[in-house]
This record gives structure tokens, sequence and C-alpha cells, in this order.
């Protein structure tokens, strides 16, 4: 291996042989170096990989907004924003995950454009629904807010807006009880 050129091969031989964290390391090593368009885009998704699975959601979508922005097709590009947009919203970070979602928007047709909005919409009920879970309500509360704010369908909005009531009651948020109570009714 020089500082110039290492190829895909290499990096794969050597991500056999270590654990996690130095894979972590040495795949960052490789980004500072001269690598071809393919092994930058290998090297790139594999250590955002890795960022996800160690708990780093906004590392890895950062990650991935770079490998949409050198990928060469338009499913390419969607795949990858949308992967960093999922990511971004993970990680509480809903102004660069709403940049990705744009970005992503932009490189589709009718049809992709309203798989990704139906797929952002399936993020954000996952990601509230996890942190009910974890018993994390205002995380939580955010998540619902923040899905109120899209284009639902009714029976989404309704279940959106009652969980929210739940919510605001349980967090002691009286004046947005008061306010979400009369908009539903």
């Amino acid at each position: 291996m020089n500082n110039f050129a290492i190829t895909k091969k290499e990096i794969e031989n050597k991500l056999n042989s270590v654990g996690d964290y130095v894979k972590i390391d040495f795949l960052s090593q490789c980004l500072k170096k001269h690598l071809d368009f393919d092994t930058k885009k290998f090297v790139q998704v594999k250590l955002s990989g890795l960022y996800e699975t160690r708990g780093m959601p906004s590392e890895a979508a950062k990650l991935m907004n770079h490998t949409a922005e050198i990928n060469t097709t338009y499913q390419g590009k969607i795949n990858d924003y949308m992967k960093a947009c999922e990511l971004y919203i993970r990680s509480g970070k809903f102004d660069e995950a709403d940049e990705c979602f744009n970005k992503a928007l932009v490189c589709g047709n009718a049809t992709q454009k309203t798989e990704m909005k139906i797929k952002r919409k399936e993020i954000y009920k996952k990601e509230a629904a996890e942190n009910l879970k974890r018993d994390k309500r205002k995380h939580a509360m955010i998540y619902y807010e923040k899905l109120l704010s899209m284009d639902l369908m009714p029976d989404e909005k309704k279940m959106a807006q009652m969980m929210l009531l739940d919510l605001y009651n349980k967090l002691g948020k009286v004046r947005e009880y008061i306010n979400l109570k009369k908009q539903v009714g």
C-alpha cells in the first residue's frame, strides 16, 4: 500500500482481519488518500455503515450525503440522500434531514417523489415509536410534531394528534395540550 493509490481489494483484505474501531480508523485514513471514484464510494459507504452500527448516525449521515453527491446515477443519488435523511432524522438533525430529502426529491420523477414522501413519514413514525418504547417522551413529542407538519392522510394525522395529546398531558405541556385539543375537537 502506498500513499497515492490503494485498491478496493486491498481495503477489503485489511477490513477482514480487524475490529470495528480499527476499521473506522483505517477507512478514515483511506479517505485522505487518492482514491478512484468507485473505491472512494466503497470506503464512504463502509465507513457510514460502521458509524451507524456503532450508534453515530450523524457521522454516518454526513458520509452518505457525500456519497450521494459523487454518485453518477439519479437512483443512486436518491438512495444515498434518503439514507442520509434517515440517519439525520435518527440523530435529531431535522434541518439536515430536510436538506437531504429535498436533494433526493430533485433527482426523482413523480412516482419516486411520492415513494420518498411516504418513506420519510414512515421514518418519523418509527423514530417516534422507538422513543416512546425507550420512554423518551420529549424526543417522541418532537418527532410527532415534525410528523404533523407533513402532508398526512386523515387517519395518520388523527393518530399523530392523539399521540401528541397524550405526550403533552404526560409532559405537563398544558398550553400545547389545550391548543391541540381545540384543533382535534
